[in-house]
């Protein structure tokens, strides 16, 4: 292996943060990493959430970092919604997050149609979310195409999914070019898709090479035509 393979092993080390690995293999090779290169990184692992790396490659690195830029992180991750991002961080750095905080964030990713991170937060503040925030992440999620989150959403709520949230939930899917759920939107509604949506549907997944998903949507079009 040449150096400008050894380069680009090591860069792709560093891009996934795998750090430690990328400088083993730097000292092996004798290819260099500069401390402000190493520094960029790890500042760059934290910003992307992956708080463990940073950590693991600082050590690595021999670069210090303060528990205080850590928590200051960990605080941001909450602010952003990376609730496992910052789970992760309340375990490293030892600080616990505040239950106030917790609510406020479960409350904003549910509105927002983040179902799973809005329900760790609640579950890790010990509350569970009113039934009119599952309520509009289900029809967030619906809105979005998102099928099963919603249905899940729904679920918590203990209200049934309604009809018009369903379909519109069925169409996006098929603009988007994912019969499966959409014809599984439908059905649970209890409706049956337009033709010409399932066929512009069957053309996008074609155009995209999704050949399965084409046939899936062009033969639903074609029993309904039957």
């Amino acid at each position: 292996m040449g150096e400008e393979k050894y380069i680009i092993y090591i860069k792709e080390r560093l891009e996934t943060g795998r750090m430690p690995e990328a400088i083993e293999v730097s000292e092996a090779t004798g290819v260099p990493l500069s401390k402000e290169e190493l520094k960029g990184y790890i500042y760059k692992y934290l910003e992307n959430g992956w708080i463990s790396r940073a950590v693991a490659g600082s050590k690595a690195a021999g670069i210090e970092l303060q528990k205080e830029v850590l928590i200051g992180y960990v605080n941001k991750y909450l602010d952003e919604g990376q609730i496992y991002s910052a789970i992760e961080g309340s375990k490293i750095t030892g600080t616990p997050l505040l239950k106030d905080k917790l609510v406020v964030i479960g409350r904003e990713c549910l509105l927002q149609g983040k179902l799973h991170p809005g329900m760790e937060a609640y579950n890790l503040a010990g509350e569970a979310p009113p039934e009119e925030e599952l309520v509009t992440c289900g029809n967030k999620c619906f809105s979005d195409g998102q099928l099963y989150p919603g249905l899940e959403a729904y679920k918590k709520a203990n209200i049934s999914p309604p009809e018009e949230g369903l379909v519109a939930c069925g169409d996006k899917c098929f603009d988007e070019g994912f019969p499966s759920p959409g014809l599984e939107a439908y059905k649970i509604a209890n409706k049956i898709p337009p033709r010409d949506i399932l066929r512009a549907c069957g053309e996008k997944c074609l155009h995209e090479g999704r050949h399965d998903d084409a046939r899936k949507a062009f033969v639903a079009a074609q029993r309904i035509e039957e």
